[in-house]
């Protein structure tokens, strides 16, 4: 038999076969290490072939975790071929099977597939222009590589600069238009009254007394604003020396030097993402060296929270949230123990913005990519928690990894829903949204306390009810 005959007769075998061994755990499982041997060779065209033989086995709810890690990366690594060689038709390819295998687009995995796209655009753009596309210039040489991305630039400045241009002559008509209906205005009340000068005098007297009265607000709001805060630290500083009362331990001074030890109650808590059986928090500091590990975790706390505050130009928000969550907590039912625990995660909730580039945190204008290194904060604070004794790790992670998740299952980082969210993220979300809502940002206006807790009741999808009733109750 001939090699052509043979290889007609493989493909045919292999076509009315396939159903069977498809099923074969054998096959699946050679294929898969066929699959791992040509990803690591680097034949990233190979390796996604036969990764989706693999997938193909199996039906969505029955892939192994195995199986659906390998895919991810195989697929991660084959997108980052496929943008590095401009590979559209590859790119189109990778896009149907992601439609076929939902479960392997990952956060880097879609984001690449982001990144392919806007390149792909780019190339209907030179090609609109009459430029070749990168996959067309000759040799992919670099000087043709250098001439693409500077006609493709060319292309930008100039509708950037016609944007520019148009919006500059609207600019200048409005203005116009404005000038002329303030002189006609004015020609209108001199000929009407016959006394222009004194018309401008009573105004410009008016605009006089509209400044100074706004001066006055300006200052008052000031005042009003310094007390107030002077009454948050106040009462901070008193919710510290009531909870040290009640535990039989000394009282905090300002630079909160200790913490009290819990009680016998227990409230009940969820992992992180399970859906099972709940657990109940460690039990409290009942030793001296306890009582000393939970005060030093309690400095430690206070410390980081006020460097969070600094890195993310938020003044006395992780003190504010932290108020926020001891309060609802203690409303809620929970012991002193388990309301003192969550008032330590609320101050270090946010830990994570230690790691990110500052610069971000005060940008208004973000990449997608830089979005997500924003959002990855999350993730990035768990890396720093190993300052937590093992035993409260746990309760500190879920505060962390969790606080950013919506009731509805539309947060992250796992999109989370409902009773899955643990409470100590699901408070953090209140309290957090709460201060943000009437803190001063430079993206909005400032809410009174009632218009806060309105908006945070119109958004039942991210907010969970009950604490927002909780929260309401207490201011």
């Amino acid at each position: 038999m001939n090699k052509k005959k043979f290889l007609a007769l493989s493909c045919l075998f292999a076509l009315f076969a396939f159903p069977v061994l498809a099923a074969d755990d054998a096959l699946v499982t050679r294929y898969l290490n066929a699959a791992n041997d040509q990803y690591s060779a680097g034949n990233m065209a190979k390796a996604f072939s036969y990764i989706n033989i693999v997938l193909n086995s199996y039906t969505e709810s029955d892939v192994p975790g195995n199986v659906e890690v390998m895919g991810e990366t195989i697929y991660y690594a084959y997108l980052e071929r496929i943008r590095d060689a401009r590979d559209y038709s590859a790119f189109a390819e990778v896009k149907e099977k992601l439609i076929s295998f939902p479960f392997l687009s990952s956060e880097r995995v879609s984001r690449l597939v982001k990144i392919v796209n806007t390149y792909q655009a780019d190339s209907e753009v030179l090609r609109s222009a009459g430029v070749a596309s990168p996959s067309s210039a000759s040799g992919g040489s670099a000087s043709n590589l250098v001439e693409l991305q500077l006609a493709l630039e060319t292309v930008r400045k100039e509708t950037t600069e016609q944007t520019l241009k148009n919006e500059s002559e609207q600019r200048q008509q409005l203005l116009d238009t404005q000038r002329s209906a303030y002189e006609t205005a004015l020609q209108e009340v001199k000929s009407a009254t016959g006394s222009g000068n004194r018309l401008l005098l009573l105004i410009m007297l008016a605009l006089a007394g509209i400044v100074f009265v706004v001066f006055l607000i300006v200052v008052v709001n000031l005042v009003v604003s310094m007390r107030s805060r002077k009454s948050q630290d106040e009462r901070f500083v008193e919710t510290l020396k009531a909870v040290s009362q009640l535990a039989n331990m000394p009282a905090p001074g300002p630079a909160f030097a200790a913490l009290p030890p819990g009680y016998e109650h227990v409230g009940t808590m969820r992992l992180i993402g399970s859906s099972e059986a709940a657990t109940g928090l460690p039990p409290g500091p009942a030793t001296q060296e306890e009582h000393a590990e939970f005060e030093e975790l309690a400095n430690k706390c206070s410390e980081l929270g006020r460097q969070i505050d600094a890195a993310t130009g938020r003044k006395n928000n992780s003190k504010n949230v932290s108020e926020l969550v001891y309060k609802m907590s203690h409303e809620l039912g929970y012991g002193q123990y388990e309301s003192t625990l969550f008032f330590m995660v609320a101050m270090v909730y946010d830990i994570g913005f230690l790691e990110i580039d500052r610069n971000l945190l005060g940008s208004e204008n973000l990449t997608e990519e830089q979005k997500y290194e924003i959002r990855n904060h999350v993730k990035q604070g768990l890396a720093q928690i190993n300052f937590v004794p093992e035993r409260y790790r746990w309760v500190f992670a879920d505060g962390i990894l969790m606080h950013h998740e919506n009731m509805d299952g539309s947060g992250y980082p796992e999109g989370l829903e409902g009773s899955r969210i643990p409470y100590i993220a699901r408070v953090l979300r209140v309290a957090e949204s709460f201060m943000a809502l009437i803190s001063r940002r430079n993206y909005r206006e400032i809410f009174d306390k009632e218009s806060a807790i309105e908006e945070l009741k119109t958004k039942p999808g991210l907010y969970d009810p009950k604490l927002v009733t909780i929260l309401e109750n207490i201011i």
